[in-house]
C-alpha cells in the first residue's frame, strides 16, 4: 500500500515494519543506489575512512562523496539495511559543474527526488530548476540557461539545504546554516532581517533591531569595518551587499525616531564604576543603566568618547553624531566624571571606598608605541594617537614640506590623510610589510593613493636623520621578511639595499599600548602581553568585583570588537551583582522571513549600490565627510540585492530514520541472541565506551547490566569472525578520535592491541 494515495480510516491498522514491508523498502533502495556511488555505503572501514587513500583500492568515481557520514541516503540505507544483489555502481560520467559561484551540482549523485524542484518553485516561488522523465528516471535541471546564474538563480541556497545526497552542495567554504554575515558580526546583528526590512522600507523596525545588540548604530555605521562585509555571499556573484552603509543610512533616517529600547528597569540598589570611556566602556554603561543599575564613568578627558572622540579624524565620524548616540546614556542618568586619570586621580581601593558594588576597567590602548630606532626623541617626530588628538581638537600641527608615516595599518592610513588635511605637499607611508600583508582595509589605502598619498612597502627606518635637532628625513632599509616561520613578528633586513627620504615630520603608528600607570591602580592584578590584562572567563580580574574588557584585555581592536566586549562583560557584572540579564528586545520581523523570494532578475545583475564620495581635490583641504550617506532610494537598491541566506535557517530539518543504538536496559538485552559478536556502549550523548567482542553476546552484556557506569546505549553485530571486526572498530574509533573508547590515551594498551 502506498501510504499517498490510502486514505486514512477510523479503526486502521497500520504495519511498518513487516516482512513485506522489509522487502519492498530494499527493493527501492537498491534501484536508487544502482544508479548512485554507494561502495562506501557497504565497506567495513567507513566510519575510520581518512577519505583520502581506499584500502580496498575503490576507484574514485565509485566512492561516496564528502557527505559520508551526514549523508541523509547513507542513515536510511543504514536503517533498512542494503541488499546483498545491490547492482554494482557503474560511473556515468555526469557532468559536475565546479565552475558557477557558491553551488556546486554534481548530476552523479543525483536520485531524481524532486525536493530541490519543488523548494525553488512552490517554498521560495523562484521557478527555475525543473525536470523531465526519461530513460526510467526524472532529470533535473534548470529550465532558462546552462548554469544557475544564467538562469537567474536567487542563490538562496534552500535547494542545497534540502537535498539529500550531495548532489547539491555549497562551495568549499560557504556557509551551510547561518548566514554567514551575521555569524561574522562580533556584536551578533541581526543583519539579514534588517537589511530585508531596509528594502520593505520598513527603517524603523529594522534600527530598532540593530539596537537591539548595540546602543550605537550610526557610529558603528560611520567607523566599522564590516567584518560581515568581507563573508557577504553576494561577493561571490559580483560584490558584497553594502552592509554598513545601510546601516548608517537607517540610523540617519530615523534619527529623530522614538525607541522602545529606552525603557529603563528599575533601581537594582546596586553601583558600577566603569573606568574608560571609549566604545568599550560606553557600550557596558549603557546595558548596566538599563537593567537598573547606577553607573558612572571616569574618564582621564575633559570629554567622554574615547578614541571614538579623539583620535578618529572628523572625515570619518563626525563628532555630533557620537554627541547625539550618547544621548541614550544621558537619559539613563549615567554619571560622567572627566579628567579622572586612574593611578594618579584615583585608584580601584579608592572607587570601593565610595561604594561601588563592581569596578570595571575599560582603558584602552591609549598609548602610542615608540620606535627604537637613532632619532626616535627629535623634534618634529609625532607618535600617532598624540599627532591624530590634536589635529582632532586644534588642526594642529600645521604641515608644510614631506610628511612620513610609519605604520601599516588603519591608524597609519588615517594619520597620512589628515598630514594631507594639515597641509602637507607630500605625504608617504612606509611599512615594513608588503602590499598584501598590511593590516589596512584596501579601500582605506585606495582612498589615501586617491589623495596623493605614496605607499612605500618592505622597507624599515635605520635612523631617523636631524639637523639643529629637528628631524630632516629617515635612512631606509629594505626589509625581506616580516615574520618568521612561526608566525612571529621578527623582521629581517638586507643592509646592501637602501634609501633616503627627506622629511620635515614623522609620524609613527607602529601600534598602541596600555597606560603604564594601569598596573599601580589595579594592584593584584595579572599583567598580559603589552601591558594588557589577564581576565578569566567571566572577565573578572581575579579580586572581588573587579572586571576588564575591552582593548585593555585584547589588545589594539576595532570599535564593534570593543563594542562587543562591552556588551559582554555588561552581562557578567549584571551577573555577579545578582541581576537577571540583559532584556531581550522584541522587534516584529514577520515580513523579513516572508519565505517567497520576491527579488528580481534585473536585482540579481544589479551590481553594488555606491554613495556619493567626495572628489580627492575637494575633500582633502578640509575635515569633511568623504562618503555621503545613501539616499532611501539608493538604500532600498542595496537592500534588495540581499540573497536572504537567513531563510535557509527556517526550513525544517529531514526526519532520519530511527537510529540503531538501542538503551542499555533488561528489556532490550534479552532481545540479544547468544551469538558471536561484538558489541558497543555508549553514554547519553553517544560517546562510544566500549568496543567489545565476544563469544556470547547476549551473557557478555548481561553482566555488563549489573555495573552499567555511564553506558546509556548499546550496538551490536553478529559476526563469527569478533575479534577481527572489534579490531577493525578500535582501529576506525582511533583514526576519527585519536584515543580509545572511554577515553583511554593508548600506550600499554595499544602494544596489547597490537
Amino acid at each position: 500500500m502506498n501510504a499517498c494515495l490510502t486514505t486514512v480510516e477510523a479503526g486502521m491498522v497500520i504495519h511498518t515494519d513487516s516482512d513485506a514491508v522489509s522487502r519492498r523498502r530494499k527493493e527501492s533502495l537498491a534501484k536508487i543506489l544502482a544508479d548512485h556511488p554507494h561502495a562506501c555505503l557497504t565497506c567495513a572501514q567507513k566510519q575510520g575512512c581518512s577519505r583520502v587513500d581506499c584500502s580496498s583500492n575503490v576507484p574514485v568515481d565509485e566512492r561516496c562523496c564528502k557527505l559520508l557520514g551526514n549523508c541523509e541516503l547513507e542513515k536510511v540505507a543504514d536503517f533498512i539495511g542494503i541488499p546483498g544483489d545491490t547492482p554494482k555502481y557503474v560511473p556515468k560520467q555526469y557532468p559536475i559543474d565546479k565552475d558557477g559561484p557558491l553551488i556546486e551540482r554534481d548530476f552523479n549523485l543525483c536520485i531524481g527526488c524532486l525536493r530541490c524542484v519543488r523548494v525553488c518553485r512552490d517554498v521560495r516561488g523562484a521557478d527555475i530548476l525543473g525536470a523531465v522523465w526519461k530513460d526510467d528516471r526524472a532529470w533535473v535541471g534548470t529550465l532558462n540557461g546552462e548554469g544557475l546564474k544564467e538562469a537567474q538563480c536567487r542563490f538562496c541556497g534552500a535547494c542545497v539545504e534540502v537535498c539529500p545526497t550531495g548532489a547539491l552542495m555549497d562551495k568549499e567554504g560557504a556557509a551551510k546554516q547561518e548566514a554567514p554575515c551575521a555569524s561574522a558580526c562580533p556584536l551578533g546583528i541581526d543583519i539579514p532581517r534588517y537589511v530585508r526590512l531596509i528594502a520593505l522600507g520598513q527603517d524603523h523596525r529594522a534600527l530598532e533591531l540593530i539596537r537591539s545588540r548595540t546602543p550605537f548604530p550610526a557610529i558603528l555605521g560611520y567607523v566599522c569595518f564590516h567584518p560581515c562585509e568581507d563573508v557577504c555571499r553576494r561577493g561571490e556573484l559580483d560584490q558584497p551587499l553594502s552592509i554598513c552603509a545601510l546601516r548608517r543610512f537607517v540610523a540617519e533616517a530615523e534619527a529623530d525616531g522614538e525607541s522602545l529600547l529606552l525603557t529603563k528597569q528599575p533601581d537594582s540598589g546596586k553601583r558600577v564604576a566603569i573606568i574608560g570611556s571609549g566604545p568599550a566602556g560606553l557600550t557596558a554603561a549603557y546595558y548596566l543603566a538599563r537593567v537598573g543599575h547606577e553607573v558612572a564613568i571616569f574618564d582621564n578627558s575633559d570629554q567622554p568618547g574615547g578614541m571614538l572622540r579623539h583620535a578618529i579624524p572628523d572625515y570619518r565620524l563626525p563628532p555630533e553624531i557620537l554627541d547625539r548616540e550618547m544621548e541614550f546614556l544621558w537619559k539613563f542618568g549615567i554619571e560622567f566624571h572627566n579628567n579622572s586619570r586612574i593611578g594618579h586621580d584615583l585608584t580601584v581601593d579608592e572607587l570601593r571606598s565610595r561604594g561601588y558594588d563592581a569596578v570595571l576597567i575599560a582603558t584602552g590602548t591609549p598609548i602610542s608605541k615608540k620606535l627604537p630606532v637613532e632619532g626616535g626623541e627629535l623634534e618634529g617626530v609625532y607618535p600617532g594617537l598624540e599627532f591624530l588628538r590634536s589635529a582632532k581638537l586644534s588642526h594642529e600641527p600645521k604641515l608644510t614640506g614631506s610628511v612620513i608615516i610609519f605604520g601599516r595599518g588603519n591608524v597609519a592610513i588615517d594619520a597620512a590623510m589628515t598630514a594631507v588635511r594639515l597641509g602637507a605637499e607630500q605625504v608617504h607611508l612606509v611599512c615594513l610589510e608588503s602590499r598584501a600583508e598590511m593590516p589596512a582595509h584596501e579601500w582605506e589605502i585606495a582612498q589615501a593613493e586617491e589623495e596623493g598619498v605614496v605607499v612605500h612597502c618592505s622597507w624599515g627606518p635605520k635612523r631617523f636623520t636631524a639637523e639643529g635637532g629637528r628631524v630632516t628625513g629617515v635612512d631606509l632599509v629594505r626589509c625581506t621578511n616580516v615574520f618568521d616561520e612561526q608566525g612571529r613578528f621578527s623582521p629581517q633586513f638586507d643592509d646592501s639595499e637602501t634609501d633616503h627620504l627627506d622629511a620635515k615630520a614623522i609620524v609613527v603608528t607602529i601600534g598602541q599600548e596600555t597606560d603604564q600607570d594601569l598596573s599601580s591602580a589595579v594592584g593584584g592584578a595579572t599583567p598580559g602581553p603589552g601591558g594588557t590584562l589577564i581576565v578569566d572567563e567571566n572577565n573578572a580580574l581575579g579580586l572581588d568585583g573587579l572586571f576588564a574588557a575591552g582593548d585593555v584585555v585584547r589588545g589594539p581592536s576595532s570599535v564593534v570588537d570593543a563594542m562587543a566586549d562591552g556588551r559582554c562583560v555588561a552581562e557578567k557584572i549584571d551577573a555577579y551583582l545578582g541581576g537577571s540579564g540583559l532584556p531581550d528586545a522584541q522587534v516584529d520581523t514577520a515580513a523579513a522571513d516572508e519565505a517567497v523570494l520576491d527579488t528580481s532578475s534585473e536585482a540579481m545583475q544589479r551590481g553594488r549600490q555606491s554613495a556619493i564620495v567626495s572628489a580627492p581635490d575637494e575633500r582633502k583641504s578640509d575635515f569633511r565627510m568623504i562618503e555621503q550617506t545613501y539616499s532611501a532610494q539608493t538604500a532600498r537598491s542595496e537592500a534588495d540585492r540581499c540573497l536572504r541566506c537567513h531563510l535557509r535557517q527556517m526550513i525544517s530539518p529531514v526526519v532520519l530514520p530511527p537510529e540503531l543504538w538501542l538503551p542499555f536496559n533488561a528489556e532490550a538485552v534479552a532481545a540479544v541472541p547468544p551469538v558471536e559478536g561484538v558489541f558497543q556502549l555508549l553514554d547519553a550523548e553517544k560517546n562510544v565506551l566500549a568496543i567489545t567482542g565476544n563469544l556470547d553476546l547476549h551473557q557478555s552484556l548481561s553482566e555488563k547490566l549489573d555495573s552499567p557506569g555511564e553506558a546509556v546505549f548499546f550496538i551490536f553485530e553478529e559476526d563469527p569472525m569478533f575479534t577481527k571486526r572489534e579490531s577493525e572498530l578500535i582501529q576506525q574509533y582511533l583514526q576519527v578520535h585519536g584515543k580509545l573508547p572511554g577515553g583511554g590515551v593508548g600506550g600499554d594498551d595499544l602494544d596489547d592491541l597490537f
